[in-house]
């Protein structure tokens, strides 16, 4: 290790020792101060990111709605490691910014396996997403898959259809 990477260790760590002793130990501030230093004045932390998930599960721990949040890769990958997941029925994440990116972020995740619906219209999603999402095996249970309006042509409804990771899915768009 550098002498460079020892320095900003130590700078971290009384970093962190500052935010622990300044927050007397609350977790929720602990992480919105980390949040405040990471990211700085971005509009939405994760923090704040985490609440929004905590309360629309705390709804209804079937349905999860995150429609048009601007959501990103990494957000996708937060959330697919997010506990209560395992739960949801409905995940409705149109009009986000996923991508590829995000798509194989929240498809790496264990969680999916009650996802009976799923939406993820307007996505940026291409070709290669759809390569990961047709080889997922984690979506047993999907019945239901929407991708309007993303940049994906017809013939990804055959390949989505013949494949055998979803014996389920009576309902699909693509255009």
């Amino acid at each position: 290790m550098s002498s460079d990477e020892l320095n900003q260790d130590e700078l971290n760590k009384e970093m962190l020792l500052e935010i622990f002793y300044n927050t007397k130990g609350n977790i929720d501030d602990i992480n919105a101060a980390i949040d405040e230093n990471l990211f700085g004045t971005r509009a939405r932390s994760l923090t704040f990111f985490e609440k929004f998930v905590r309360a629309r599960l705390l709804l209804n721990p079937k349905v999860l709605r995150l429609v048009d949040l601007d959501l990103t890769w990494f957000e996708a990958a937060y959330l697919s490691q997010y506990p209560g997941l395992e739960n949801v029925e409905d995940l409705d994440l149109r009009k986000n910014q996923l991508g590829d990116e995000g798509l194989d972020a929240l498809l790496s995740s264990d969680k999916l396996g009650n996802i009976r619906k799923l939406d993820l219209r307007n996505n940026q999603i291409t070709r290669r997403g759809m390569g990961v999402l047709a080889g997922s095996e984690k979506l047993e249970k999907l019945e239901s898959l929407d991708l309007r309006s993303n940049r994906l042509g017809k013939a990804w409804e055959d390949k989505l259809k013949s494949a055998v990771n979803f014996p389920k899915l009576s309902s699909l768009k693509i255009a």
